[in-house]
């Protein structure tokens, strides 16, 4: 089965969730450059690297480097994004909903439920073992369109410098 964009787009929305935003959100992190990388097992999800070249090229335009199915991200997080107290919509997942949150001492998590044309629920978690790193993991289950989906994804977030190096949000 092929891999929807509604559900790669949620996948890649919950790490960027999870590694992007949730460092504001659990009052961990830095301000400045960070290197993410999140690797997603899906079913039908293609090795990246094997992408048609124009989807390559585009996927690179926009700051990502890929192998197999893991893809790193350079983000420039700004002292704003660092105080903030919710995180930014995500792509993809305008029919689902967070509830449970939970940050406390080095860790954040949350539960995802879905309804409309996706209909899943998923859970995604966050550890810090420094300001400057960081591991998780999110999973989401369900149907869409009437077609099963299971995803689960890792995500590792490393501060790179306080200096953006021109990277944008």
């Amino acid at each position: 089965m092929k891999v929807s964009k509604r559900v790669f787009y949620l996948g890649a929305g919950l790490a960027a969730l999870a590694l992007v935003a949730v460092p504001a959100i659990a009052s961990h992190g830095k301000a400045g450059l960070w290197s993410v990388t999140v690797t997603m097992n899906m079913p039908g999800m293609p090795d990246l690297s094997t992408l048609p070249p124009q989807a390559q090229a585009a996927m690179r335009a926009h700051g990502m480097t890929m192998n197999g199915r893991s893809m790193t991200v350079q983000h420039c997080m700004t002292q704003a994004e660092v105080d903030a107290i919710k995180p930014p919509p995500m792509r993809g997942a305008q029919d689902c909903k967070m509830s449970n949150l939970k940050a406390g001492g080095q860790s954040f998590s949350a539960d995802l439920v879905c309804s409309g044309e996706m209909n899943a629920t998923g859970h995604f978690e966050i550890n810090y073992d420094s300001a400057e790193h960081y591991t998780g993991k999110s999973s989401i289950a369900g149907t869409q369109n009437g077609h099963p989906i299971n995803s689960t994804t890792t995500m590792e977030g490393r501060w790179v410098s306080a200096d953006c190096k021109g990277e944008t949000h």
